[in-house]
C-alpha cells in the first residue's frame, strides 16, 4: 500500500504533467514546424549577411592614388644663328655700282682703289670705277679720270681723251675742269696749242669769280696771246687778284711794277709785291 508521502508524489507529478491524449499530438507538429521556419529565416540572413560582407569587401575604400602626372620634356631653345658680319663699304659700292648702276658708288670706290683706303691701292681699279663713274654722268669721276689720263697713274697718259674729259667737265659744275683745259690747250699737249681757246676757258673761270683764270687772262693780255694785247687790262686783274689774296697774282703784279707793265715802274714795290707772293705760298716768288 502506497505511503501518503509516495501519492502525494503522485498528485504533485499528476497535476505538473499535462494529460496525454489527443491534444500533445498537435502540439508537436506546432513545434516542428516553427523550428524549420526559424531555421529557414536564420539561414536567409546569414547569406544576406555574406552577401553584404563580400560586397564591402569587393570595393575599393581607398584612397584613389592620382595618375601620374605626364612628363614634359622641353626641348632645348635652337641657338641663334649668328649675325652676318656687316658688309665693308668696298664691297657696298661695288654692289651698287656693277649690279644696281649707280654712278656716285662707282666713283666713290675708284677714290677708294686710288688711294688704298679701306683695302689695297690699285690705281688700274681706280681708273675703270672712274669711267664708270663718268659713264653713268657723275662728272667728279669725269674730272678724276681725266686728271690720271694726264699722266700714267694707272695705265697709259691719254692728254687728248684728258682733254675732252675736262672740255666737258667745265660745261657743268666743276670749274677747275675749266682751267685744266685751257692748260692743255695752251700747252699743245693734247695736239695743236690753241692760245684763244685756252683764253676763252680762262675767261669763263675770271668771270666765275676764280682768281687763277683772271691772272691767266691778263698774262696772256700783256703778252697779247690768243687775243688782243692789252697790258693796261692786264696790270688791272693782277693787282684785283692779288688784293683777293691770289698769291699768282702778287707775282704778277711785282712783275708789272718791275717792268712798268700797264704802268709806272717801282722796284721796291715790285719786291714787295713778290714777297707776299713767296709768303702766300707760291714758290716762283721764293727764287
Amino acid at each position: 500500500m502506497p505511503s501518503p508521502l509516495d501519492r502525494r508524489r503522485d498528485r504533485v507529478g499528476a497535476a505538473e504533467r499535462p494529460e496525454v491524449g489527443d491534444g500533445s499530438q498537435d502540439i508537436e507538429p506546432s513545434f516542428v514546424i516553427s523550428s524549420r521556419a526559424m531555421t529557414k529565416s536564420g539561414l536567409a540572413v546569414c547569406c544576406a549577411l555574406l552577401v553584404l560582407a563580400c560586397t564591402k569587401q569587393s570595393v575599393d575604400t581607398s584612397t584613389p592614388t592620382p595618375p601620374p602626372e605626364p612628363v614634359v620634356t622641353t626641348e632645348p631653345e635652337p641657338e641663334p644663328e649668328p649675325e652676318p658680319e656687316p658688309e665693308d663699304q668696298r664691297t657696298l659700292q661695288a654692289r651698287a655700282c656693277d649690279e644696281e648702276g649707280n654712278a656716285q658708288a662707282c666713283t666713290a670706290l675708284a677714290v677708294k682703289w686710288q688711294k688704298g683706303q679701306e683695302g689695297p691701292q690699285d690705281p688700274a681699279k681706280a681708273r675703270e670705277y672712274y669711267q664708270k663713274g663718268c659713264d653713268g654722268g657723275h662728272e667728279i669721276g669725269c674730272f678724276n679720270l681725266a686728271l690720271m689720263l694726264e699722266t700714267d697713274e694707272g695705265g697709259d697718259p691719254d692728254p687728248v681723251e684728258a682733254l675732252a674729259l675736262h672740255s666737258k667737265v667745265c660745261e657743268g659744275e666743276i670749274p677747275e675742269a675749266c682751267f685744266n683745259a685751257a692748260v692743255l690747250l695752251e700747252s699743245g699737249k693734247a695736239g695743236e696749242p690753241d692760245s684763244a681757246k685756252a683764253r676763252g676757258y680762262y675767261q669763263k673761270l675770271c668771270d666765275g669769280g676764280a682768281q687763277a683764270g683772271c691772272v691767266s687772262v691778263g698774262r696772256m693780255a700783256m703778252l697779247g696771246e690768243g687775243g688782243e694785247k692789252n697790258p693796261k687790262k692786264a696790270r688791272e686783274l693782277f693787282d684785283a687778284a692779288c688784293e683777293a689774296n691770289d698769291p699768282s697774282g702778287c707775282y704778277f703784279m711785282a712783275l708789272a711794277w718791275e717792268k712798268g707793265v700797264g704802268g709806272k715802274r717801282d722796284k721796291k714795290k715790285a719786291g714787295e709785291y713778290k714777297q707776299r707772293a713767296c709768303d702766300g705760298g707760291y714758290q716762283p716768288a721764293c727764287g
